[in-house]
């Protein structure tokens, strides 16, 4: 997908967060898994673009674990691996899985239009109503790119 592409080779330190919930319900295992990702960032690196890291959850919904987003474990395993804080950091999804999982921690969130990203536009709780929304993820990097985030995703207040 060439708005992916886009987006990843554009970012300072591109990293995947992403729940991988057919782990756990036996639908393919972390052999498939690992295949999966390798080709994604194959093809990303065939068009010049690249993912750093790549954290996921292999927990199923009813797992209660710590680390399925919207709970913010994921998120606080890149930050306690690189060593840095994601408070202020823009935190883009199409769910609003993503966009709890970002305020949780403190980061920016932002939504893209695409995959989920309409239908989650819609939905969107009061608390989120601010977040800044883009057509995909080539939008969003471009406003990143350019300094146009800032104004646009002020932090989301967890007041409600």
């Amino acid at each position: 997908r060439d708005d992916l592409v886009t987006g990843v080779q554009t970012c300072a330190l591109p990293i995947l967060a992403t729940n991988q919930s057919g782990i756990a319900r036996g639908l393919y295992d972390m052999a498939t898994l690992n295949q999966i990702h390798h080709k994604m960032t194959g093809a990303l690196r065939d068009h010049g673009g690249q993912i750093d890291a790549v954290f996921f959850c292999p927990h199923g919904p009813n797992d209660n674990c710590h680390c399925r987003k919207p709970k913010p474990g994921l998120l606080e395993q890149i930050s306690s691996r690189l060593n840095v804080s994601l408070n202020g950091v823009p935190v883009v999804g199409d769910s609003l899985r993503d966009l709890e999982c970002a305020q949780a921690v403190g980061a920016r969130p932002a939504l893209v239009r695409t995959g989920k990203g309409k239908r989650t536009e819609d939905q969107l709780p009061e608390a989120l109503k601010g977040v800044a929304v883009f057509d995909d993820l080539a939008a969003f990097t471009e406003a990143l790119l350019l300094g146009g985030l800032e104004p646009l995703i002020a932090p989301v207040s967890s007041d409600s």
